[in-house]
Order: structure tokens, then sequence, then C-alpha cells
């Protein structure tokens, strides 16, 4: 278990974020967009996106004025379900006494404190959607779009 989210996941929740923030006007952002806007890599950025328009979060187009739109309302897109397609999010505790010692021996000391650290962090992750930056962005670049 990790509790927090490693690079490829921070990089999408960024991005999806600058994605939902202009999706009320209904305007696409590309991945240079979104590189820019978030101060990310664009190729980690064009990576991130491919993922998550398989994963069915996003739409794409091609060619100018193509872009990523949210594929669905972005109230019903948890950032869970964003660091889930890149993370194990509830995977087994990774216990402080070596791989495979709780749940083999007498819990270890640190064992119910991680274990409601990590309950704690999923139920945070799923409370967390997407339309908390679905107001339009006052602070985005005004040639992107």
């Amino acid at each position: 278990m990790q509790i927090g989210y490693g690079k490829m996941s921070g990089c999408a929740v960024a991005a999806m974020s600058a994605v939902a923030e202009h999706h009320q006007a209904g305007t696409a952002l590309n991945s240079a967009d979104i590189a820019k806007l978030r101060n990310l890599s664009q190729p980690l950025v064009a990576k991130v996106m491919g993922s998550l328009s398989m994963a069915g979060y996003l739409t794409g187009t091609r060619g100018p004025g193509g872009g990523y739109r949210l594929a669905k309302a972005p109230e019903t897109i948890r950032i869970y379900d964003i660091v889930s397609v890149f993370e194990g999010v509830e995977s087994e505790l990774e216990c402080p006494f070596g791989p495979g010692y709780c749940g083999h021996h007498t819990p270890c000391p640190m064992h119910e404190t991680l274990a409601t650290l990590q309950h704690g962090y999923i139920q945070e992750l799923k409370r967390c959607r997407l339309d908390m930056f679905a107001k339009p962005a006052n602070h985005s670049d005004p040639s992107v779009g």
C-alpha cells in the first residue's frame, strides 16, 4: 500500500482538473495546452490522456481545434477513478516488518494505524469529484482553447 499516489496519477489528476475547468465552456484542450496550464511534461500528459481516454473518462478529437473533453459529467468522475487507472489504490498494506508479515503473524504495531490511514485515503479519493474543478478557470492562459 502506498498512501499518496505516483507521478502518473498526479499528472492524470492535474490534467483532468484542467479539462474539468474548461468543461462548462465546452473547450477542448490538447496535451500541449494542458502541459502549459499545469506546468507538466507534454509527453507525460499525452501518455496519461491516452490511458484516461481508453478508460472512458475522456473523448479526444484530432486535428486543428481538436483536443480532449470529459466523456462524463464532472460530478460523476471521482479522483479515485482517475488514480485507479494508474495505481492499485486498494492494494494490500505493506507491513514495515516486511512483505507478508501482517496476515501471517500477529499484526505489527503499525498495522491498525496504517489500515486506518489507507481507509481514510481511499474514502477521500472517493469523496472528491472533478466537479470541484468544473468552474470556469480564471487563472488560465487566455491563448489556450
